[in-house]
């Protein structure tokens, strides 16, 4: 085990969303995909009492609650999420994302923002968001303000289940965008109120060319 983390059993590595689609890719890739992870009779008209995701790529952010669901149950974790329950929903709950990716990736992420919080960064930018909860779930970062930015689809199903939910920090925005579309979430992100000038920390950094102000 890494320096400072609990050693883990070892688990069977679930497929990746890329090969979940090329799996299926004859019966539709976002059914196909959903139907490897909750099953294909689970997808008939009314068998889930929730709503569902409509992509993929969606889905992989419920796949990753659901793993930080099972890290918050250990006596011994490396972080809370509270709302990761409800935030998985059933069926990331039926297909956990493998925690030796979540946990560690999960406590760097939030080691990192409460570093650069620090030293003046007061924007959080999260692409590829999902279902992330660090907007409810940190505490000790008043001033920061948080902008989501993710798939129409992830918010239609996220904002609902978020109703009633008391925010840990200044400010959240959901940006919903379409990231196969040049420059519209960046444009998008700056229409939400983002502010170049600000300090800036990002959960991803694979999209580091779309503005050098993003990041510290």
């Amino acid at each position: 085990a890494a320096k400072g983390y609990p050693p883990r059993e070892p688990r069977e590595l679930p497929p990746t969303p890329s090969a979940m689609l090329h799996a299926g890719s004859r019966r539709g890739p976002v059914r196909a995909a959903l139907a490897m992870c909750v099953g294909s009779s689970a997808l008939g008209s009314g068998a889930l009492n929730e709503r569902s995701v409509e992509t993929a790529h969606s889905f992989t952010g419920r796949m990753c609650a659901a793993s930080r669901l099972e890290e918050t149950r250990r006596p011994d974790s490396l972080f809370s999420d509270p709302l990761a329950y409800t935030l998985a929903g059933k069926e990331g709950r039926a297909q956990p994302m493998g925690g030796w990716i979540m946990v560690p990736r999960t406590r760097f992420g939030d080691d990192f923002l409460r570093d650069h919080y620090t030293r003046g960064a007061r924007q959080l930018v999260l692409l590829g968001a999902g279902f992330d909860a660090r907007a409810f779930r940190m505490s000790g970062l008043p001033e920061l303000r948080v902008y989501e930015v993710d798939q129409k689809t992830t918010f239609e199903v996220k904002e609902p289940l978020l109703t009633g939910e008391s925010l840990a920090v200044a400010s959240r925005a959901a940006v919903a965008t379409e990231f196969t579309r040049p420059g519209e979430w960046a444009a998008a992100l700056l229409a939400s109120g983002f502010d170049p000038a600000v300090p800036t920390t990002n959960e991803r950094t694979a999209t580091r060319s779309v503005s050098s102000r993003l990041l510290l």
